[in-house]
């Protein structure tokens, strides 16, 4: 990875460690924006499908299109390629996915939730990362979607995304990061 990019981490560490008690979360996704150019990113806490047992209450922390989260869970959550076996054992060996590589080995209604749902949506691929909570164990994701128009996942992105999970792992779930909304 070069300097430049090594800067931009450090620089979104920064701000993500300033953030004020509750706003974790908002800070994550504005310093992603500005010093990445992931615009759009968004937290799910425990997904179903990484967290242990698989029994805990899904959270969806973020600002990104309330209705199509509220579509998401209603309708897709379950036909997530992120939620595939692939998609599980990606996540899980290398902390990072992306959605055009588990297309490529997608279901009937995986590829629906690809081609109806997220290019409804103006979602060309997807980058998913597991931060895991140092203080807790819980996982979460964050999810960066991409338009392809503006811009598509490129190697540095999944570099970059590798990097970043573990060095998120410390903020999350800590005492002094509350959620920033409630449960859905």
């Amino acid at each position: 990875m070069e300097q430049l990019e090594y800067r931009k981490l450090i620089k979104v560490l920064e701000q993500v460690a300033g953030a004020r008690q509750g706003a974790l979360y908002p800070v994550l996704a504005e310093s992603l924006a500005v010093h990445l150019g992931w615009v759009d990113a968004f937290v799910a806490e425990n997904p179903a499908y990484l967290a242990a047992g698989g029994d805990g209450e899904e959270q969806y922390l973020t600002t990104f299109r309330p209705d199509f989260v509220e579509e998401y869970v209603e309708r897709w959550r379950w036909n997530n390629p992120f939620a595939s076996h692939d998609g599980v054992a990606c996540l899980t060996r290398h902390g990072v996915a992306t959605l055009g590589r588990l297309r490529l080995r997608a279901t009937g209604p995986e590829r629906d939730f690809a081609d109806r749902f997220l290019r409804r949506n103006g979602i060309d691929d997807m980058l998913k990362i597991v931060v895991r909570s140092a203080a807790t164990g819980a996982v979460s994701t964050l999810g960066v979607p991409f338009d392809g128009a503006r811009r598509v996942i490129e190697p540095r992105d999944r570099l970059i995304a590798a990097t970043l999970g573990p060095l998120l792992s410390p903020y999350f779930g800590a005492e002094d990061y509350p959620p920033a909304s409630q449960p859905r």
